[in-house]
């Protein structure tokens, strides 16, 4: 009978480290989902800002467009 005890503190100390190795596994887990939400926000945060770049220079080439077209014009003004 003295292995008994014996066996049961070896199975209640494997049982404890397991616990403490889940608990750690919950810990790390919360924290990567903690990450990864703040990295899709970041990442949402730079499609916004990418979307508006995208706006100015679609604007910007407009702008250029009209500006070559008015000088065209003046050009063919001048020697018309």
């Amino acid at each position: 009978m003295q292995n008994q005890p014996n066996r049961l503190d070896r199975i209640e100390e494997a049982l404890e480290q397991v616990t403490q190795a889940l608990n750690n596994q919950v810990a790390v887990n919360a924290d990567l989902r903690s990450s990864t939400n703040s990295l899709i926000n970041i990442a949402n945060q730079h499609q916004e800002n990418f979307m508006v770049i995208v706006t100015e220079i679609r604007s910007l080439r407009e702008d250029n467009q009209r500006i070559l077209n008015r000088i065209e014009r003046l050009e063919n003004l001048h020697d018309g």
